[in-house]
């Protein structure tokens, strides 16, 4: 039911530990949602283990005034034959390739 899907964006940062971790409801939002989480190491054993992860790092200075100046880079780390078998079909469909660029 696509109607009652949500999405959960989490940070982590200033969790001291997993029992910080029992007011979100994990479970049901692993289950049925989306979970957009920074600082992932925080969920410890309560990481799923079917998960997409996701870096986002950006790599040089912005010129002045050249606001895209800098290069991003994003890499994917399917854990999960899911996410492996997502990850695969996207590069078979070529999907991925548009999303690279040369310097």
């Amino acid at each position: 039911d696509d109607e009652s899907l949500q999405i959960h964006h989490m940070d982590l940062y200033r969790l001291a530990g997993e029992d910080d971790l029992r007011p979100l409801n994990l479970d049901r939002a692993f289950a049925n949602d989306i979970s957009l989480i920074e600082w992932p190491v925080r969920l410890g054993s309560k990481s799923p283990k079917e998960r997409l992860e996701m870096q986002l790092r950006i790599v040089g200075n912005a010129q002045e005034g050249i606001e895209d100046s800098c290069i991003r880079h994003v890499s994917l780390q399917p854990h999960g034959n899911r996410w492996k078998e997502r990850i695969q079909f996207l590069v078979e469909e070529g999907y991925i390739d548009d999303l690279l660029v040369e310097p």
